[in-house]
């Protein structure tokens, strides 16, 4: 028979969850609407800002991106940001579509994106892409710079990745095991922290942003729990993990 204690903890857990949630979705549209920046130039987003080994992270991912969808008919960028790779791909591509939900990214990624008539930009939630597109109607989907350590559920976006996509799937996410590195990353680019959990390695931004890391086998267990199998999967100048997957249905 459940106490009154009982009870209590159980709606503080729940509460507890709730909240979290709350923030996190909240925090993010703060973060990527650029509160941590205010007029300033977007530095998270700008690689000329970042320390030498993102700087080098950043090419040798868009080596790898150009080699694979080279070709392509279309190709989707879940969380286009300001639009960083839109002159890398989209010469290489029959069609570029990129979509985020923050206004500040989609105001940048569109001044970008208009000097390509190949490429568009939709305001899109990720967790709900198959509501929009049809199965497998890209040929590669990328979701790139820890993208997937920002989103609300992992697998969820992961499965709709899967759906819409025919071939592969490219992921870049934070490397476990880098936490001084990252740190030093927020505090060259201007991101103020203001609490992280080194056990788990999550920072929190000022403006709320939780940032996550992964390793290997992390994204191996998201995958499977995703329905969708490893192709490959490499540590990029020792900061970032490349994972390249594809659906299994």
């Amino acid at each position: 028979m459940k106490t009154s204690d009982d009870t209590q903890m159980l709606y503080n857990i729940v509460f507890s969850k709730i909240l979290n949630t709350l923030m996190v979705d909240f925090s993010e549209k703060n973060f990527f609407e650029g509160k941590d920046f205010e007029s300033s130039p977007f530095r998270a987003l700008m690689p000329e800002f970042y320390p030498p080994e993102y700087q080098e992270y950043i090419r040798q991912e868009t080596a790898l991106l150009k080699e694979k969808v080279v070709g392509a008919k279309r190709i989707l960028e879940a969380g286009i940001g300001i639009g960083r790779l839109v002159p890398e791909l989209a010469p290489l591509v029959g069609e570029f579509v990129g979509v985020d939900k923050a206004r500040r990214m989609l105001e940048e990624s569109k001044k970008v994106a208009a000097s390509f008539q190949n490429v568009k930009i939709e305001e899109m939630n990720l967790e709900e892409l198959s509501k929009f597109f049809s199965e497998k109607y890209f040929d590669f989907s990328l979701c790139v710079w820890n993208t997937l350590g920002n989103v609300a559920s992992e697998v969820t976006v992961l499965q709709e990745l899967g759906k819409i996509t025919e071939k592969s799937v490219f992921i870049t996410t934070y490397l476990k095991g880098t936490l001084e590195h990252r740190k030093n990353w927020y505090k060259t680019v201007g991101v103020e922290i203001s609490d992280e959990d080194e056990t788990n390695e999550i920072f929190y931004s000022k403006s709320g942003l939780k940032s996550k890391s992964f390793s290997p086998e992390d994204m191996q267990q998201l995958a499977q729990e995703a329905g969708m199998d490893v192709v490959d999967s490499k540590i990029l100048n020792e900061v970032m993990l490349w994972t390249e997957l594809r659906s299994l249905k």
